[in-house]
């Protein structure tokens, strides 16, 4: 990372005279002595100095971190989207259960409109999955259930739990602006052998989230987000990564789709198929009407 400009001059004026041989303590004999209250303002501008170029240097690498948020999400920029996705569930004694979805997706991060069906195995075909995202708050989810034929909203202490029994919760299901969160450029970092951007992100909406902070991976090279690591209570909890890109309408894609869930030792993955950008969806679409309808 790069010093902010002056740095390099701030530090060779302020540390000629700077004890290195026991910081904090002036010295006992010099030919020049310096009186007590000299010296004090001398170290406390030093002090505020290192402070407010620190200060730069943070306020810098979050702009920076910023800027490729948004650069990532410009070249995923599309009016709509769909795909067929099918899944793996691998339990901690790897045992695999497969299930399969159809998915659908209007608008974009912080205001889009997400459904998904399920298609396979027959218990669940038919289930449907509405997320309503907001830019200014929490989700709104509905799941339906053909079996009963009812739909229920998800409320705010179920965020946390497991979606349709897979590594993803409720809360991973949505898509929050990138706006709401506070960055920080950690530094480059290879991931997969490609060299990528280590960003830490914050939610600043902490009563909505289980997470306390994430790193992200971005790819430099298409700069889209590879790998994640999200931390609950500040201990790593669960690993997400994106692999298998292809170029679909000129935009790069990812065809596969990993969450690891640490703490139970279980894995999902999404192997996507048919993708499709801005397709043509009906204004009703994205309602609860239509996410009575089974298919």
């Amino acid at each position: 990372m790069n010093s902010p400009p002056g740095w390099s001059s701030v530090c060779s004026r302020a540390c000629s005279w700077y004890p290195s041989w026991l910081p904090g303590i002036p010295p006992r004999s010099q030919s020049r002595p310096l009186s007590w209250r000299r010296w004090l303002m001398s170290s406390a501008s030093f002090s505020t100095l290192l402070i407010l170029s620190l200060g730069l240097v943070r306020a810098g690498a979050a702009d920076r971190a910023l800027e490729i948020m948004r650069e990532a999400e410009r070249r995923q920029l599309t009016e709509s989207q769909s795909n067929a996705g099918a899944i793996e569930v691998i339990d901690n004694k790897g045992k695999t259960l497969n299930k399969g979805w159809l998915f659908w997706r209007e608008g974009n991060r912080g205001n889009s409109k997400i459904l998904v069906r399920f298609t396979a195995p027959p218990e669940v075909r038919g289930v449907g999955f509405l997320t309503l995202n907001r830019p200014d708050g929490p989700a709104e989810q509905w799941l339906y259930t053909p079996a009963i034929q009812r739909e229920r909203r998800i409320a705010p202490q179920e965020k946390t739990q497991r979606f349709m029994g897979t590594d993803f919760t409720h809360e991973d299901m949505e898509e929050r602006s990138i706006e709401n969160y506070d960055y920080d450029l950690l530094g480059e970092e290879s991931y997969a052998g490609q060299a990528s951007y280590k960003i830490k992100a914050v939610y600043r909406d902490r009563e909505n989230t289980q997470y306390s902070h994430v790193y992200l991976w971005v790819r430099k090279d298409i700069v889209a987000t590879a790998f994640a690591e999200f931390y609950v209570g500040g201990k790593l909890r669960k690993t997400l990564s994106w692999d298998d890109w292809k170029q679909v309408q000129g935009i790069w894609t990812p065809h596969l789709v990993e969450m690891k869930d640490l703490l139970r030792g279980s894995t999902t993955r999404i192997h996507a198929s048919d993708v499709r950008y801005n397709i043509k969806i009906e204004p009703d679409f994205f309602s609860l009407r239509n996410l009575r309808r089974a298919p």
